[in-house]
């Protein structure tokens, strides 16, 4: 009797251990799915955003409003053209910076310019006017001074978005792009596909890479690179693939994409299960051959 009695609190105390290590597990285990479901959440979020703004030039835009703003940004890029598009910051006290905010907009309210949709790489953003800090951590901006992304025969348009998030992939896996993959423009209730043809790498002042072609329609899309590092910036072009668009060629909506890191995190986090599966298994086995052995000898 006293035997059992001096090993109650060794139980008490092993139960405590265990649901402490039971806690500090869950604790880490959701420390590690945070940034994931972080991640998927706002991809989920830019993937709507852009899908809404697509949804809500079909349905309230007419075509006389269309029109209008698709000449007014024709004007704009030629402009542009006949000016050798300078590069300029974007100052809010200049007129010119406050026209082009409100180009290829439906309404005062509406803010998305177009949508860019890279199916390959899991790209479904919104674009915005600019590339302020701002403009980068909602979805991809388009360059200041750039051409507007409405499919001019002589166009460049320069789109970029943010490499290493801690909660968005963005322009993550864009270095993943591969020549002749399509890359898609939504914009005034039209597709453009595009189709990429090279990709450079440059330091960030390097404005000179991005260059403007007659009769050529093309993007050029910008992100940071190395990851992680950001020291300089990576350039890949799409040129106009004018063949028509199937219907269901391009999904509607979001679609789950795991980044190199994600699948990292994941396989993390089915190492730790397996182990402490292993341990708990292993602790089991280990406490019934005890009590077995305690009764072999009372």
């Amino acid at each position: 009797m006293s035997r059992h009695r001096k090993e109650a609190p060794r139980s008490s105390a092993g139960k405590g251990s265990r649901i402490a290590s039971l806690i500090l597990l869950i604790i880490s285990l959701l420390i590690l799915f945070y940034p994931i479901v972080a991640t998927v959440l706002a991809d989920y979020q830019n993937s709507e955003a852009a899908r809404r703004y697509e949804e809500e030039i079909n349905q309230a835009a007419t075509p006389e409003i269309i029109e209008e703003l698709r000449q007014r940004a024709e004007d704009y890029n030629a402009n542009l053209w006949a000016t050798d598009h300078p590069v300029k910051k974007e100052d809010p006290a200049d007129p010119a910076y406050q026209d082009y905010k409100q180009q290829i907009l439906t309404s005062d309210q509406a803010s998305t310019m177009s949508r860019i949709q890279i199916p390959d790489i899991g790209v479904d953003l919104p674009v915005y006017h600019g590339t302020t800090d701002g403009v980068l951590y909602r979805g991809a901006g388009h360059m200041y001074n750039s051409d507007l992304p409405i499919g001019d025969e002589s166009s460049t348009s320069v789109i970029t978005a943010h490499t290493g998030m801690v909660n968005a992939s963005m322009f993550d896996n864009l270095g993943k792009l591969k020549e002749g993959q399509p890359v898609y423009i939504s914009v005034l209730g039209e597709k453009l596909r595009y189709r990429m043809t090279g990709s450079q790498v440059v330091k960030p002042e390097n404005y000179d890479a991005v260059t403007y072609e007659a009769g050529v329609d093309k993007l050029i899309l910008i992100t940071c690179t190395p990851y992680g590092i950001n020291s300089d910036r990576l350039l890949v072009t799409a040129v106009r693939d004018y063949t028509p668009i199937a219907e269901d060629e391009v999904s509607p909506g979001w679609t789950l994409q795991l980044s190199w890191w994600m699948k990292l995190d994941l396989a993390i986090i089915g190492l730790i299960i397996l182990i402490a599966l292993w341990s708990s298994l292993r602790g089991r086995k280990r406490r019934k051959e005890e009590a077995a052995a305690e009764l072999v000898n009372a």
